[in-house]
């Protein structure tokens, strides 16, 4: 059965230790493949053209049986596109692409005061669930 892992950052992040742990964790016979987004960002047509790759990759001759995309960096309309992508509906029935979507979510925040003196929220290093 085919499988790949892509993992979807923006080109400026990296990934925290715990991250790439529980990667491991979740999809040890996986290599992660990484699609890093521009710090420019894609447009709605970059973004439609990657999701129809997926797609394709779902349907083809060399189709993949599962397609895991973990999202590092938030991309709203690709997150929602891909997740879309996940169940082919019709009205009399649906079928699983074999795409699955995740993203790594942490709700623990920590305090850093900046030189200027203002006191800022950011989101730790540990605490990363991925769902």
């Amino acid at each position: 059965m085919k499988k790949r892992l892509t993992v979807i950052m923006n080109e400026n992040h990296t990934l925290l230790p715990e991250q790439e742990r529980i990667l491991k964790e979740m999809f040890p016979d996986l290599e992660p493949e990484f699609l890093f987004a521009p710090a420019t960002g894609w447009t709605k047509e970059e973004m439609d053209k990657i999701v129809a790759s997926f797609k394709e990759a779902a349907i083809g001759p060399d189709r993949y049986h599962t397609q895991d995309v973990v999202f590092v960096s938030p991309i709203p309309y690709l997150l929602r596109e891909l997740t879309r992508a996940e169940v082919d509906a019709y009205p009399e029935y649906s079928i699983d692409t074999g795409i699955w979507v995740s993203v790594f979510h942490n709700d623990r925040r920590e305090k850093k005061e900046l030189p200027d003196g203002r006191v800022i929220q950011v989101v730790a290093q540990e605490g990363w669930q991925l769902v």
